[in-house]
């Protein structure tokens, strides 16, 4: 069995895994109503990191900024996302130094989600080039959603990165009736292909493996099902040695607040 299909498939044994035996009743804040997959919606997000880590990567080791704009109904998703530099880290201060555009199309039946996608990835005032990617996925809502997503990049990479994200979101306390508190929870593993591999660590990285392993901790506090605000801290483990090499360091932390509004 190659490198990649052996991949894939234990991506898919994880997943199944973490499926449960049975199908409990789904929580609150985690199903769909009819009338809410129809209806569209906006959503702001306003996030500050402490440093802006991608897919095992310290892409800027300083605070950021990262906007985002996102439009969705009827099944359909469209997302723009940016990364702001805050300091002159990288000589980018104040200035945009990536751009997502994605476009999402997800199907529900029997608990379960499928989304098809594209994201677009463009890097304004950096010399990087841009590149494509398309994906596919399938989540089951439960107590703990299991989320798998296979990334194919159509662009210079030509590489597939495999994610897989445990996401636990549970209401905990209700001090008012207008205010929510809820855990978030996210625990990530990710696998790049040779060609992705050699793409995003240069040098030294000329085989598939399992990338890094994350896990999100964090407190969402909803005000009059508007305004969202959320601390969160998340840990970033790498996973291949010769990625670790090619880095310089084993694992990187930190920590964020998010302001999202939604209507």
């Amino acid at each position: 069995m190659s490198g990649t299909k052996k991949a894939l498939a234990y991506a898919l044994v994880l997943a199944a895994l973490a499926l449960p035996a049975h199908v409990s009743a789904a929580e609150e804040g985690t199903s769909l109503k009819e009338s809410d997959v129809k209806a569209w919606s906006v959503d702001l997000t306003l996030p500050y990191y402490s440093r802006y880590v991608s897919r095992g990567a310290l892409t800027v080791d300083d605070p950021v900024l990262q906007p985002g704009v996102t439009l969705a109904g009827y099944g359909f998703a469209f997302n723009v996302w940016g990364n702001y530099n805050l300091t002159d880290k990288i000589g980018k201060k104040n200035k945009f130094s990536e751009v997502d555009l994605t476009g999402e199309y997800a199907f529900e039946a029997g608990g379960f989600s499928f989304p098809v996608g594209v994201v677009h990835y463009l890097y304004p005032n950096m010399t990087q080039p841009t590149t494509t990617e398309l994906y596919a996925g399938i989540s089951y809502k439960w107590l703990v959603t299991p989320t798998l997503k296979v990334y194919q990049d159509v662009g210079d990479v030509h590489g597939q990165l495999v994610n897989l994200n445990l996401c636990v979101n549970e209401e905990v306390y209700k001090p008012h009736q207008a205010v929510a508190v809820s855990l978030l929870a996210n625990a990530g593993l990710d696998w790049g292909s040779r060609d992705y591999n050699q793409y995003r660590y240069n040098a030294g990285v000329d085989e598939s493996a399992f990338l890094d392993t994350s896990l999100t901790l964090g407190l969402a506090v909803k005000i009059k099902d508007a305004l969202t605000v959320t601390p969160s801290y998340t840990h970033m483990w790498l996973m291949d040695s010769a990625i670790k090499d090619a880095f310089g360091y084993d694992d990187k932390g930190f920590w964020g607040l998010t302001l999202t509004y939604s209507f």
